[in-house]
């Protein structure tokens, strides 16, 4: 879960002393990140999930 969870809240622009990098995160990628947390969390708790899961 911490790998998952950096990946998907990792800044995606930093910079220091006039340097930056920017990383490029794949939305599709991004929302099977999420889909598949979702259903996990419905197998462990054995119900539906009441909506779905946003990053904020």
């Amino acid at each position: 879960m911490p790998s998952l969870q950096d990946r998907l809240t990792a800044p995606t622009l930093a910079a220091h002393n006039g340097r930056s990098v920017q990383y490029q995160q794949n939305v599709a990628e991004i929302r099977k990140e999420i889909a598949a947390v979702s259903e996990e969390l419905d197998r462990r708790s054995g119900a539906g999930s009441r909506g779905p899961i946003y990053i904020v």
